[in-house]
């Protein structure tokens, strides 16, 4: 199937109908009546050979070849309108966007607080919204446009996002105040072996860079809370004798003991990732700037 055989507005219609799920929706959101979405929808679905949407209820869900499309289609489609609004002139100020961010425990209580003391600032009207997603699930999300960008550790080896390094964090052993080493001046590592430690993933399984380090001597600490966030283990720390090895930033948010690890652990890396179509579009290129100002 050729393209220059496919009248082009036909994806503005299958993309309204893919997002709405409804064609009296998609006919509002497109500013046509419903017998034109409706008359379009049955033109690419003859031209693709494939009914694109299933009825279900009131609900039109998509067809294998539909999911298969969206992605592809929506990164045209945003490529055309970057294209189109090149020459607009940006003006934050005036802006009433909604930030998207994939962002995980570290970056939401580190970066997002100056961030958006920042967006209070220059950009008054503009919204943020940060969520969790899936690691798996980022380049998909990225792609279609669901977020702008995502926060996490540099894993991610996909032509079509670009990323760059965000911040590296030094790992320290925290402790409680009433901790019964909180009146050393430092530890040893048969101190850190001695302790009892909570262990913050967002994995159900499996160790952090910490236990990879201890793993190579063949050694091992005793985890006795897994948790998947930090905030919860600071709290936790005030309370017990347990330990927590986090980011000194994070730790120094918190009224906690903090030693340098006693052995080598790499720094926690996070980088900062987008879709390559956003990669010259100015409100994308301002938001970078901010966010990076931010750390």
């Amino acid at each position: 199937m050729q393209l220059n055989h496919i009248d082009m507005n036909l994806f503005l219609t299958f993309e309204a109908i893919y997002t709405h799920g409804n064609l009296t929706l998609a006919a509002r959101t497109l500013n046509v009546t419903q017998p034109a979405v409706s008359n379009a929808l049955n033109r690419l679905r003859e031209r693709l050979e494939d009914p694109l949407f299933i009825h279900a209820g009131k609900k039109m869900n998509p067809t294998p070849m539909a999911q298969k499309m969206i992605g592809p289609v929506r990164q045209a489609l945003r490529l055309l309108q970057s294209g189109i609004s090149a020459e607009e002139q940006f003006d934050p100020a005036e802006s009433d966007k909604v930030l998207r961010i994939a962002i995980g425990d570290i970056g939401e209580t580190i970066l997002l607080p100056r961030l958006v003391q920042i967006l209070r600032q220059s950009a008054p009207h503009m919204k943020v919204q940060a969520f969790h997603v899936p690691r798996r699930s980022i380049p998909r999300r990225l792609s279609l446009g669901e977020i702008d960008f995502a926060v996490d550790i540099p894993f991610l080896d996909n032509a079509q996002l670009v990323h760059e390094k965000l911040m590296a964090e030094e790992q320290v052993c925290a402790v409680g105040r009433h901790h019964p080493f909180a009146d050393k001046a430092a530890i040893t590592l048969t101190d850190y072996l001695d302790m009892t430690h909570i262990l913050v993933s967002s994995r159900p399984r499996g160790g952090g860079l910490v236990d990879l380090e201890l793993d190579k001597s063949a050694r091992s600490r005793l985890i006795a809370i897994r948790l998947q966030h930090y905030q919860a283990a600071f709290h936790m720390i005030e309370r017990t004798d347990l330990a927590v090895t986090a980011p000194r930033q994070l730790a120094q948010l918190y009224d906690c003991k903090t030693f340098r690890v006693p052995f080598e652990v790499p720094n926690l890396d996070l980088h900062l990732y987008w879709h390559i179509s956003a990669d010259q579009m100015e409100v994308s290129k301002w938001l970078r700037k901010q966010i990076f100002s931010a750390v």
